[in-house]
């Protein structure tokens, strides 16, 4: 277990050789937290492994023992910028104070770990940790110190017995350079002047840190940049793909202005990484695709033309209906017989099949499946439509023109008129028996939903207009009638 802090450089750079030089031996209090371990050892300041002596709870405690005006004032501004960055991209900030005559911070305790090597890997670690960089910048901000042993690893996920679900979260530590490029790092040389990291030389790590910060300690955003392209040339052992050269090669310039202008622009280019090779390929896959198509539609006009529409109309949906149930019943108190409207409702997964306002017509005959269908308007489906008795069609809003000759024995879908829908049977030869099949219909050509007919006209302006002259008959037939039974009797003669 380590923190990544530069004072654990050693540790992390050569496994092999172990800390050594603690300046305080375990069980030694700071605050709430008890020393268990020493982990590391810098320039400024050494990092233990404690635990809260009330909690039990792990933490990493950076001691601060350099006591000297500019390692004070970095080692203060780290605490104070810890405990303002909320994001999980940083160490999580616990406690800030002086014990033992020592300043020190208390932080999470986290994991360290290799760099990621493939291609995907890659862009996915450096576009966690330029997440970070980026709100560090946000807030005018330079960390000045990027490298490997400043990204430790958090891991997430749940601790499943049966299936765990474990993954490690690059994190940007160490954040004991970082400072405000509006604010000069101010501090008082032994004579009492004040000096500036503009003016002291190198800051930073060599061959992380760029040129003009290792030599004039000028620190931007392009330094920052120039950083993490050489972290991503350490991924890849100093031996980038072709497609991660170029964008190296541009981070990490000698030139300030030949960078990036900012993360923002270097994470980009790692999603662009692999566009020409992208192009390529897929110019390749627009060739065959068309070649492809050419054939597809040969055979579309062969053979399946009908079959492909029917499949571009249909989708999968849930299908809500109401169904109404007549129930007979008993008045408790006056013992009357009568019946009651029972609603209930339903959803099912079905078929749903939307003819936007066109006329569509089937030559193919259709044989329903078992299940919902619901064909909905506006619009016209002449088809021959036939299937097993667990197959229920729903019509809402449209014209269904069923050119099927099968009879009731061999076609008993189950028909269902929701509203505004006109069904017609052209081939059935008045077979009635098929109305045992249709919901919604109280035995003449009007339901409660919509209209049935037996090679009845096509459209409901049509059957409007014989429903008139069918009205216009069955008075003339009842004036005739009428007019049949008429006696002498002046009173009641009929003229």
């Amino acid at each position: 277990m380590s923190l990544g802090v530069d004072e654990i450089e050693g540790i992390l750079s050569s496994r092999e050789r172990m800390p050594t030089g603690a300046s305080f031996p375990d069980g030694i209090v700071f605050g709430s937290w008890r020393v268990t371990a020493f982990l590391g050892k810098g320039g400024n300041g050494e990092v233990y492994r404690v635990v809260h002596v009330l909690l039990g709870t792990p933490a990493a405690l950076k001691v601060l023992v350099r006591d000297e005006p500019r390692a004070r004032e970095r080692f203060m501004r780290e605490a104070k910028l810890l405990s303002e960055l909320k994001s999980a991209s940083f160490p999580q900030f616990f406690e800030y104070g002086e014990a033992n005559g020592y300043a020190y911070l208390v932080m999470e305790l986290l994991e360290p770990g290799d760099l990621p090597t493939g291609d995907r890997e890659v862009a996915r670690f450096l576009r966690q940790v330029c997440d970070a960089v980026a709100e560090l910048h946000a807030r005018g901000i330079v960390h000045r110190d990027i490298k490997p042993s400043n990204i430790l690893w958090r891991t997430v996920g749940r601790d499943d017995p049966i299936a765990p679900q474990r993954d490690a979260v690059p994190v940007l530590a160490d954040l004991g350079l970082a400072k405000d490029v509006a604010t000069p790092d101010i501090a008082t040389s032994k004579i009492g002047n004040p000096i500036s990291d503009i003016t002291v030389g190198g800051v930073g790590t060599p061959g992380y840190g760029a040129p003009e910060q290792m030599e004039r300690g000028e620190a931007s955003v392009a330094s920052d940049i120039h950083a993490l392209g050489v972290l991503a040339d350490r991924c890849f052992y100093g031996n980038p793909p072709k497609a991660w050269r170029r964008i190296i090669e541009r981070a990490t310039s000698s030139i300030p202005d030949r960078r990036y202008p900012s993360v923002a622009a270097f994470v980009k280019a790692i999603q662009r990484r692999n566009q020409s090779r992208r192009l390529g390929i897929g110019l390749s896959v627009l060739l065959l695709a068309g070649l492809s198509a050419a054939a597809f539609v040969m055979l579309y006009r062969r053979y399946g033309g009908e079959e492909w529409k029917w499949w571009l109309m249909r989708s999968h949906e849930p299908i809500v209906s109401v169904e109404k149930e007549y129930v007979s019943y008993e008045n408790p108190v006056s013992g009357r017989r009568g019946y009651r409207i029972v609603t209930q409702t339903n959803t099912v997964d079905g078929v749903v099949i939307r003819l936007n306002g066109k006329t569509v017509l089937f030559k193919k005959p259709m044989v329903l499946e078992p299940g919902e269908y619901r064909i909905i308007g506006p619009g016209r489906l002449d088809a021959d439509i036939s299937g097993s008795s667990n197959a229920v069609v729903r019509l809402k809003g449209c014209v269904l023109n069923n050119l099927t000759a099968a009879g009731y024995q061999k076609n008993k879908v189950n028909y269902i008129l929701e509203g505004d829908a006109y069904l017609n049977f052209a081939n059935l030869d008045e077979d009635y028996r098929i109305r045992k099949c249709i919901g919604h219909f109280d035995g003449l050509a009007n339901g409660d939903g919509g209209d049935v007919a037996f090679r009845g006209p096509p459209t409901r302006e049509e059957l409007r207009k014989t429903r008139r002259k069918e009205r216009a008959r069955e008075w003339q037939k009842e004036l005739d009638e009428i007019d049949a039974t008429r006696h002498d009797d002046h009173r009641t003669r009929i003229y």
